[in-house]
């Protein structure tokens, strides 16, 4: 009989934001790249990220496979270097990593049949460098995406807790940006509305994320809820203004990204093959106000918010689980395991 061990990876703390209102908007062009628009790196911090089991003896399993999410390259997070630590060689050989929905990477590993002896450990090390990003000088040169690109399109439809077909929402939309003149504007209102109207919960994070929908169903005047559903409520808003927007996740919390194009006039020298010039901004829905740019320097684990479901082949979901999945031998005792996910900031590197 295969017994499957589903795990989420674990629950998104939501605490309160420890940070100042402000931070230095300092660029730093260490990318060696020419700025054309768009956030820039600011300061970076070197940190190592380990994911893996560890599994105790004393039991029996075969066709185990075991599937992590892992860090992948974004401009503000660099990996430096992937250590296997003191794995076995063989398991470390079995080890294949894949992109899903260009938005994260999960690492595979096949162990087939399992009986240790002594505890073990499969870990990977990831050494990281990740960057602030700061905001752009001048905010009226972005604009709304009039055609947006294929690969941008995913960023428009509905996500698990992402209502964002809603009518509620459109009309919400348009009467939180009647008023603003500029795209950016509207986006900004957007960012202001929840972060005004919805009172932060700092014990959702011990619940799974209720949705977007669910939380403007709360009474008027009465809405709580905690970073994810901030989070969620801030890109169905976007969504329903056809503003690609989506869920950036970090360990112990989420915010957002939205997607703005340079004007016309704006991008005439940038532009390449015929393509429109955009760029990926973030947001802190929730905690310090921080919009265009952000303070975060945590290992970014996942951008996107509809992905496979490994614990319904069907399904999608918002955060992607960690899954141990085997066949137990009969007679053997129940399997004991536990995951590794460690952040290790390296100190004096800010």
């Amino acid at each position: 009989m295969t017994k499957h061990f589903p795990l989420t990876l674990f629950l998104l703390l939501c605490g309160t934001l420890t940070a100042t209102a402000q931070f230095d908007f300092t660029p730093n062009d260490s990318d060696g790249t020419r700025y054309i628009g768009g956030p820039r790196l600011g300061k970076s911090q070197i940190q190592t990220y380990r994911a893996g089991i560890i599994l105790e003896p004393g039991h029996a399993l075969d066709n185990v496979e075991i599937s992590i999410p892992v860090p992948m390259e974004w401009r503000e997070q660099r990996i430096l270097s992937v250590n296997e630590e003191m794995m076995d060689a063989g398991w470390a050989s079995r080890i294949r990593y894949q992109v899903i929905n260009g938005g994260m990477q999960e690492m595979f590993l096949h162990l087939g049949s399992v009986r240790p002896m002594k505890p073990l450990e499969i870990v990977v090390a990831f050494e990281l460098e990740n960057y602030e990003l700061l905001p752009p000088d001048n905010t009226s040169q972005y604009v709304i995406p009039k055609q947006v690109p294929i690969e941008m399109q995913q960023y428009l439809r509905e996500s698990p807790c992402i209502e964002s077909r809603d009518p509620k929402f459109a009309k919400m939309f348009t009467e939180i940006t009647k008023e603003r003149r500029t795209d950016w504007e509207k986006v900004e209102a957007l960012y202001t509305f929840v972060q005004n109207n919805v009172k932060y919960n700092n014990r959702a994070w011990q619940e799974p994320a209720k949705g977007a929908l669910a939380l403007i169903k709360q009474p008027q005047g009465q809405w709580t809820a905690d970073c994810k559903d901030m989070t969620c409520l801030f890109v169905a808003l976007c969504r329903a203004g056809k503003i690609p927007a989506r869920v950036v996740r970090v360990p112990g919390h989420c915010y957002a990204e939205f997607y703005l194009e340079l004007k016309q006039e704006g991008r005439a020298n940038n532009r390449a093959n015929n393509r429109s010039v955009g760029f990926w901004f973030p947001c802190q829905v929730s905690g310090m106000y921080a919009f265009g740019g952000i303070p975060e320097k945590r290992v970014i684990l996942q951008k996107g918010d509809s992905f496979p479901d490994p614990t319904n082949p069907r399904g999608k979901t918002l955060f992607p689980a960690e899954v141990f999945q085997g066949t137990k031998m009969s007679g053997a005792p129940d399997v004991q395991f536990r995951w590794v996910h460690d952040v290790v900031v390296k100190e004096g590197v800010l």
